[in-house]
């Protein structure tokens, strides 16, 4: 029972008395009070008990409720410091929130109660915030903050306070040109032998009564065609199942060496006609937790690499080896080398260092790209060395537990 409530209880008593002497006289009176007296008392007892356990059920009943509010919040919280855009929330006082995004992003070590100014070192992002708090209207700019392009939205938080959302679409835009130069690529590399063997099957038809021998030429080069436009149409399926994530299904234990030998057994007729000699170095076991067709992606590209753009009479040393957690695969060639300048971006897709080499090789400009996403995708990392004019390294590092990086 709260205060009000026993002060009304105590004056009841009194009016109680007061009607009771003021009906009884004397001894009788005595007895009447006394008896009004214990039944008042009992009765504000009663009222009390009853008003305690009203008082202690409603205690229960709001100290649930504030859990549930606490537990809420802290899902909120915890969902807006895993979202990878930045989100601050103004106060009277200044920041009065700010995920982990946004304090990287604005490199805030210590955010709580800055300026929208001093928090955001942008003049446009603090106005856009100061005319949500005078207006209460929702706010959209457009900034340019350390080189990188923002997009912020302003809105109220349904009182005095006002949320900011920063998204950073500098890499939204660097992912839009990937998928542009890649849908331009992967369409320039297939209607490159399309029209290869359209035109050739047009002049073959014309060739073969009038010139049998010249017929048959057309024909080579109609299977070499096809034969590249079927090699191009792997890769795009490889590239797209490798780009995946990984979720543990198809992993096995690999011996590495076995795979190594098999993908030189198969590529040593092309190394055969191309005057380059292949050769396995092994040091023990180095078997790995992996997914098989990805690591014979990997292999199987780098020797066909390093046999495409080697020398006659080069060689190919492919190594293999246990180093602790990690086991390394080596590919060593005596070929043409690569560029420095270009040595950064040879794992991007249809990059090629020699266009004109590249294509008269039958390579589709995927090969290394390939090979970047397979060795992502089992927590790995592959380097390259290389000089100019006397060959390439390429050194390939995997976790024997088989982590992977999804």
């Amino acid at each position: 029972m709260d205060s009000a409530g026993r002060r009304f209880t105590l004056l009841g008593l009194v009016v109680l008395s007061f009607i009771g002497g003021l009906v009884l006289r004397g001894p009788a009176a005595v007895v009447g009070l006394a008896i009004l007296a214990i039944a008042g008392l009992l009765w504000w007892q009663a009222a009390t008990r009853a008003s305690d356990e009203e008082l202690a059920r409603e205690r229960r009943v709001l100290g649930e409720r504030l859990d549930s509010v606490r537990q809420d919040r802290l899902q909120v919280e915890r969902l807006l410091d895993a979202l990878p855009t930045s989100v601050l929330l103004f106060d009277a006082d200044g920041v009065a929130y700010a995920n982990p995004a946004a304090t990287e992003q604005f490199q805030m070590p210590d955010p709580l109660g800055l300026s929208p100014l001093r928090a955001l070192g942008v003049t446009s992002l603090a106005e856009a915030v100061a005319e949500t708090k005078a207006t209460g209207d929702d706010v959209t700019v457009t900034a340019t903050r350390d080189g990188r392009e923002l997009l912020a939205r302003a809105a109220t938080t349904g009182g005095d306070d006002t949320a900011l959302i920063v998204t950073d679409l500098t890499h939204l835009r660097r992912v839009e040109e990937m998928r542009r130069d890649f849908v331009a690529n992967a369409s320039h590399e297939l209607k490159t032998p399309v029209t290869g063997i359209w035109a050739l099957a047009d002049s073959l038809e014309l060739a073969l009564d009038q010139d049998p021998e010249r017929a048959r030429a057309m024909v080579s080069r109609i299977q070499l065609e096809a034969m590249r436009l079927s090699q191009l149409v792997r890769d795009l399926l490889d590239l797209a199942r490798l780009e995946e994530s990984a979720d543990g299904r198809g992993r096995e234990r690999i011996d590495l060496v076995d795979l190594c030998r098999r993908q030189i057994d198969r590529l040593s007729s092309i190394a055969e006609g191309r005057d380059v000699h292949l050769s396995l170095e092994a040091d023990g076991d180095a078997s790995v937790i992996g997914i098989r067709d990805d690591l014979t992606v990997i292999v199987g590209n780098l020797l066909q690499n390093a046999i495409q753009y080697n020398e006659s009479q080069g060689t190919v040393v492919i190594s293999v080896a246990r180093d602790g957690p990690a086991a390394t695969i080596t590919v060593r060639d005596t070929g043409i080398g690569i560029p420095e300048a270009d040595q950064e971006r040879i794992f991007e897709r249809f990059y090629r260092v020699d266009k004109a080499r590249s294509r008269a090789a039958g390579g589709t400009g995927l090969g290394l790209s390939l090979i970047r996403h397979a060795v992502e995708r089992h927590g790995g990392e592959i380097t390259v060395q290389s000089v100019l004019g006397e060959g390439s390294e390429f050194t390939l590092t995997l976790p024997v537990d088989g982590q992977a990086s999804d």
